[in-house]
């Protein structure tokens, strides 16, 4: 089986790394080219849970020219922003039979991926797994967490379990499921609930529910998020909120993506994240405050460093 990883950030790493242990083929690509040199030269090092640290050989490209053809599986991990500029270059190196399979943050990744090979070449599925980027060729795995993979219309299929089979043969605690959608709209709420708050304090994931302060921000843009999800037909457990503070206590170590983009410098997902929420908010005339001021901050702070 080929596996082509497109966004080798911290998690497409964490990924591809793990993948590489089992008897399919794996490349990396992202166009961060320091990070992929860092890889190629001397393995990707991972700061494990326990401490320890472990290396592991991996074939990297940062070119789009040197990149093999024809992958079964193409697995999108770049920012949700990135996602149309990142299929136009990999869809000319794909065949009619690769599967695009988007683990992305937040909220119509995709319908974006449908819009350039057709829903019918999509699957989708979320993440609970955290990984910081350390330093080029170095990445701190920062919690476990499941892992759902499933067909967009719900149905079962040989896909799915073939890719569900690899995930669960590379160490990660993997299941095919037949609300793929929900799913997706249950981590883009616990992304609401932790990445804005991480990205404008500077804290790891576990602060978010270690101090009151954070952890009451939390919920108030969780509840906000529970009652938007519930409007575009997708209920929510009444104890969502405490499902997203555990998220944070089993993922304490990592900073969250949007944390890191803060951290670097870089364009954030704040948009397909808690701007979504406003945005949906809005369509259905409901009140989202604490989005609205959580979504209003992040691109205030990116406006410091960024020419946007």
């Amino acid at each position: 089986m080929n596996i082509l990883i497109v966004g080798a950030g911290a998690i497409g790493s964490l990924i591809g790394a793990r993948l590489s242990g089992t008897d399919a083929s794996v490349v990396l690509f992202s166009t961060n080219r320091a990070h992929m040199e860092a890889v190629r030269e001397g393995g990707l090092k991972i700061e494990e849970l326990d401490g320890t640290v472990s290396s592991h050989t991996l074939s990297v490209c940062f070119e789009i020219g040197n990149l093999p053809v024809n992958p079964d599986y193409a697995l999108v991990l770049v920012k949700s922003y990135a996602t149309l500029e990142a299929l136009s270059l990999v869809r000319p190196l794909c065949s009619a039979s690769t599967v695009f399979v988007t683990l992305q943050n937040g909220i119509g990744n995709w319908e974006r991926i449908a819009q350039v090979v057709g829903k019918s070449s999509v699957i989708a599925g979320t993440t609970a797994q955290g990984s910081t980027l350390l330093a080029p060729g170095l990445i701190r795995h920062g919690g476990n967490g499941p892992t759902y993979i499933g067909e967009i219309c719900g149905a079962k299929s040989q896909r799915v379990e073939r890719l569900v089979e690899l995930f669960r043969r590379a160490g990660f605690a993997t299941q095919a499921t037949e609300e793929v959608q929900r799913l997706i709209w249950e981590k883009l709420i616990v992304n609401v609930g932790i990445n804005a708050i991480t990205a404008l304090t500077g804290i790891r994931n576990g602060a978010v529910a270690d101090m009151e302060e954070a952890a009451r921000l939390c919920r108030a843009a969780v509840g906000e998020a529970v009652t938007v999800a519930g409007a575009k037909g997708y209920p929510m457990a009444p104890d969502m909120a405490d499902r997203v503070l555990s998220v944070a206590v089993a993922t304490a170590r990592n900073r969250s993506s949007m944390g890191q983009d803060v951290d670097r410098k870089k364009r954030t997902e704040i948009e397909a994240i808690n701007g979504a929420i406003v945005r949906f908010g809005q369509e259905a005339a409901i009140a989202v405050p604490v989005n609205q001021t959580l979504t209003s901050l992040v691109k205030v702070l990116e406006a410091r460093y960024t020419e946007r």
